[in-house]
């Protein structure tokens, strides 16, 4: 039996990332019931998930704070990429619904390719072009867009947290720390973002213990796991290849609600879930665009 290539077993890390995000939106919607604000939700989110990975490298033995200079830039990443772009796609949600906010925020590929494009001079395969292409298609009927408004603010939030985590991306694709290491730095830099924003609102609480079971599932499943899964699976594969396959989170986001929340499918949806799920399997058997150089 043939062993998987390198970069599939780096493809499938990031498919596993998005699998872990599918459950968010049922944790998150769970925390909002619960009267806690976008930043409350997301401090606590991520402060729990670092306590989590802080006991894993205790067990470890690894050093957290070697080497500090690079530790210092990965916060930085945390603090002005992922937690921003965290924040800033709950807030286009509050003006144009999830909806239209994932179809806005899953610009990220494209933004990613054009990031290494310019930074870097990588090529860019030609099949991503058209996996990007069908996915995109995919979410578009994915998404019920009859029932959202247009609002530029919306959307440009919607935009603005897409660019950040294809900063974080295409960042984190360069730093040589481990995944767990940099997973934990990461999500130290998160809570700070999340925290300042909640002391400048001036609504920082403490959650009572009826949320302190989501808060918990919610930092390791949705939190925790999926950023280290996609950090090891940038070991093995492009950034671009990697924010390509993890755009499947909107069909797990979709299973779960089914299972969870008890949604229901329009015909629609499957055929976007069909398109989607055919972009992410050509992404995963083509080649890396800098190995075919």
């Amino acid at each position: 039996m043939k062993l998987l290539s390198k970069e599939q077993v780096g493809s499938l890390y990031a498919i596993s990332s998005g699998l872990c995000y599918g459950f968010l939106g049922y944790f998150g919607v769970q925390l909002l019931k619960s009267n806690l604000s976008i930043a409350n939700m997301l401090f606590w989110r991520f402060l729990v998930a670092a306590f989590f990975t802080f006991i894993i490298l205790m067990f470890k033995g690894k050093n957290i704070f070697q080497p500090l200079t690079e530790n210092l830039k990965i916060i930085f990443y945390g603090i002005a990429f992922y937690g921003t772009s965290s924040i800033t796609y709950f807030i286009g949600s509050n003006y144009i619904g999830t909806g239209l906010t994932m179809v806005v925020f899953f610009i990220y590929p494209a933004i990613v390719m054009l990031f290494n494009w310019i930074l870097y001079n990588e090529g860019i395969s030609k099949t991503y072009y058209l996996a990007f292409s069908m996915i995109i298609v995919g979410i578009l009927l994915f998404a019920d867009l009859h029932e959202l408004k247009l609002d530029f603010l919306g959307i440009g939030f919607g935009i603005l947290s897409a660019i950040c985590y294809a900063c974080y991306v295409v960042a984190s694709k360069k730093s040589n720390v481990s995944p767990l290491i940099s997973t934990s730095m990461v999500l130290i830099g998160c809570s700070i973002a999340c925290l300042i924003v909640a002391c400048f609102e001036g609504n920082f609480v403490i959650p009572d213990r009826n949320n302190w079971l989501n808060i918990t599932f919610m930092a390791i499943i949705c939190t925790a796991l999926p950023i280290l899964l996609l950090l090891k699976g940038l070991k093995y594969i492009s950034s671009e290849k990697a924010a390509i396959v993890s755009v499947l989170e909107p069909v797990f986001v979709l299973l779960s609600g089914i299972i969870l929340l008890g949604e229901t499918v329009s015909v629609m949806q499957i055929f976007g879930t069909i398109i989607i799920l055919s972009g992410a399997v050509i992404t995963l058997f083509s080649k890396n665009s800098t190995n075919q150089k």
